[in-house]
């Protein structure tokens, strides 16, 4: 069985919405037999969302500060344990110019080990209107279905961008929207269909996301995603997105498992 996560999160400086500090998920994971973890708090800055909970940034120069700090809390914690402790950060991608060209001047100041792909917003065509899919599950958002409709096609899209992007070491939760009911008709099959190709063509790492079997009864992405994506030879690898130490490694049998059945060879592992 797989014996690390590079999906986690904690609760620093009461920014992120983990629940447990760097030092006690990390020797939460070497005492469940983890060999390395990843800490990848979210990277999430844009003006149009940063009203959404404090880890929402708008503006890059004050996200830096935040970030730079993380690091170091991390690897500072790092040392009083055994395992590997690897820094990254799960990032929203949006594929406005203006933000790319923010992202990577912060990228080159960043000292990491590996970025994550992430869409957790709704979005029109050009990123200038955004809604978090967890905001608005929290309180009530009126959005008319013509709207929804354009922004369900638009978390796609994102998706297939970040995977183009070239910016990120594994893409997250593909179908994460599904938690709240949102992109399960069969109409969009067809852009889950260009994710799978998008992932394809380049042979993009993603990840199986434990935590949807506790969100929505089943793994993310959809198992027959996973199957499709299997005989193409992507490869993939375990997350339980862990908010906190008891979500370390959650699952992880089911996933073996589903992977074994669909008989998936193709696994990811970091390198560093």
């Amino acid at each position: 069985m797989q014996k690390f996560s590079y999906h986690t999160h904690t609760n620093s400086f009461g920014v992120f919405d983990g629940h447990n500090s760097a030092e006690e998920m990390i020797s939460a994971a070497e005492s469940i037999g983890y060999t390395e973890l990843g800490i990848s708090n979210h990277l999430i800055c844009k003006k149009e969302c940063s009203s959404f909970s404090p880890q929402f940034f708008d503006n890059f120069q004050k996200a830096e500060t935040v970030y730079l700090k993380n690091i170091e809390e991390i690897r500072s914690a790092a040392q009083k344990n055994k395992i590997k402790v690897y820094v990254g950060f799960e990032v929203d991608y949006f594929k406005s110019a203006e933000w790319r060209r923010c992202f990577e001047k912060l990228r080159s100041r960043l000292d990491v080990d590996y970025l994550i792909g992430s869409t957790h917003c709704l979005m029109n065509s050009d990123a200038s209107w955004i809604l978090n899919i967890y905001e608005m599950n929290r309180k009530p958002i009126i959005v008319d279905e013509e709207t929804k409709r354009e922004g369900i096609k638009n978390y796609w899209l994102n998706i297939i961008e970040s995977i183009k992007s070239g910016y990120f070491d594994f893409i997250a939760h593909l179908d994460v929207i599904k938690i709240f009911g949102m992109g399960l008709e069969p109409e969009w099959d067809e852009y889950k269909w260009k994710v799978i190709e998008a992932l394809t063509e380049t042979k993009h790492p993603y990840e199986l996301n434990t935590s949807g079997w506790t969100k929505a009864g089943e793994q993310h992405p959809h198992t027959w995603m996973l199957r499709e994506l299997s005989n193409r030879n992507v490869p993939i690898v375990i997350s339980d997105d862990a908010h906190s130490t008891s979500m370390l490694a959650r699952n992880f049998s089911e996933a073996e498992k589903l992977l074994a059945d669909l008989n998936y060879k193709s696994r990811w592992k970091l390198h560093k």
